[in-house]
């Protein structure tokens, strides 16, 4: 038995060695593709054997290893041990691309089909009918994603790519949540998003939503001279805004005290404030209303409508320059200084029921006030305060038509709530006039 296996060794080792080949030539499939040996304890480059194709002599008792490299391929290692039969022609094929990546700034991370895979540089294998994705990031820039492709109909990936992350991106996180934002005014969308401020330029950045006053804010990416922008930004819409329209169309608007539109506007109500708004017109009660933007208080609406009521103590009444003036009048020298006074006081008691002070001595009268309320919406108070103009010339008076107005129905009383009128009642609007024809 034992015999036998021994023959049947050594017929073996015959075959091989008469069947195995001592040279063999290998072609690779493209044309300027290198060919290095390799040594085998640690595959390290020995000898470069030559390019497109070469004839390699198997050594015996040696695995015969080489290396085939192209830039751009995925290098391709291949062993002919001489144990082994061996055709005469040999081809090998480079078929998986290889990209050396490399990326600024150093720490940017290099993804693949969106798996980290390292920072700095790596080469990046894509097989035959494969693509693969790779995206650089890095916390405060704008990604950059490639998809590399190693198809007959896509574009050959190139055996380098250098990355540069240039342009910024802002996390910009919005309240409310769902307040809408624009970009160099083009509308990006809602709720948080990712701004790209590419690099040499500004953005400007505004946020909105119905009822809230707008934030704008500009982000710059130049290096040269400005800070970069942050990685965060919070856009909170806190200031309140309401749309007013008035009708009539052509009322003023007030605010604290100031026109700040006519029949339209905006009105912006900060955050724990609150404002006066007024709308005046001639011939309309006048609007105040209070609007606030506090805790615990009403919400101010997202729209106003203003419609005026018409005021009848306008109708009632004529525009003049002789209310809350001091017009003297001087007397004729040939009337009597009674018969003077008795002509005044007649014309005055035709109009006013109650005298307050009378003395012909001083030559000092004042009515009582007179008080009249329009539709409940206005008070209108009047009163003829004379005196002497103590004149050497000859006897004058001094007359004032005291006019004075109030909102809603207002005792007379109430000082504080009046202010002086330009207008006077129609009932009134005589005196003046008759007392210069009288008197003079």
């Amino acid at each position: 038995m034992q015999k036998k296996f021994y023959a049947f060794t050594l017929l073996y080792f015959v075959s091989v060695a008469v069947f195995a080949q001592s040279k063999i030539n290998i072609t690779a499939n493209i044309p300027d593709a290198k060919f290095f040996l390799l040594r085998e304890t640690d595959n390290a480059e020995v000898a470069e054997l030559g390019v497109g194709s070469i004839e390699l002599k198997l050594e015996k008792d040696a695995k015969n290893r080489i290396k085939i490299v192209k830039d751009g391929y995925e290098p391709l290692i291949k062993e002919y041990p001489r144990t082994v039969k061996w055709e005469k022609e040999q081809k090998v094929a480079l078929e998986n691309r290889m990209v050396d990546i490399s990326v600024e700034p150093y720490d940017a991370e290099i993804f693949v089909d969106g798996r980290m895979i390292g920072t700095k540089r790596t080469n990046l294998i894509v097989g035959k009918g494969k693509f693969l994705t790779v995206e650089i990031k890095k916390t405060g820039f704008a990604p950059i994603t490639k998809v590399y492709y190693n198809s007959p109909d896509r574009e050959v990936p190139p055996a380098k790519d250098f990355f540069e992350l240039k342009d910024r991106q802002v996390r910009l996180e919005v309240a409310p949540a769902d307040a809408a934002i624009l970009v160099n005014g083009v509308a990006k969308g809602r709720g948080n998003s990712d701004i790209t401020v590419p690099v040499g330029e500004c953005v400007t950045v505004t946020v909105n939503r119905e009822g809230f006053a707008d934030v704008t804010q500009v982000f710059c990416n130049k290096p040269d001279t400005d800070p970069a922008p942050p990685v965060r930004y919070r856009a909170a819409l806190e200031d309140r805004l309401v749309k007013l329209t008035t009708a009539p169309a052509d009322a003023n608007i007030e605010v604290n005290g100031k026109i700040v539109g006519v029949g339209k506007y905006d009105l912006k109500v900060p955050k724990n404030a609150c404002i006066e708004l007024r709308v005046v017109k001639d011939g309309f009660i006048r609007y105040v209303k209070n609007y606030c933007n506090q805790n615990n208080m009403q919400e101010p609406p997202l729209t106003e409508f203003v419609e005026m009521v018409a005021d009848e103590a306008y109708n009632s009444s004529i525009s003049t320059d002789m209310a809350n003036v001091r017009i003297t009048i001087p007397v004729n020298k040939a009337m009597n200084p009674e018969d003077a006074w008795r002509t005044l006081s007649s014309i005055i008691t035709r109009s006013f029921d109650v005298l307050e002070t009378v003395d012909y001595n001083t030559g000092y009268l004042t009515t009582a006030w007179q008080v009249q309320n329009f539709n409940g919406m206005s008070t209108i108070r009047t009163r003829v305060i004379i005196s002497s103009g103590g004149s050497s010339d000859g006897l004058t008076y001094v007359v004032k038509l005291v006019s004075q107005r109030a909102d809603g129905v207002t005792s007379v009383k109430e000082d504080q709530l009046f202010t002086d009128w330009e207008r006077l009642l129609k009932r009134y609007g005589s005196i003046v006039e008759e007392l210069q024809a009288r008197l003079q």
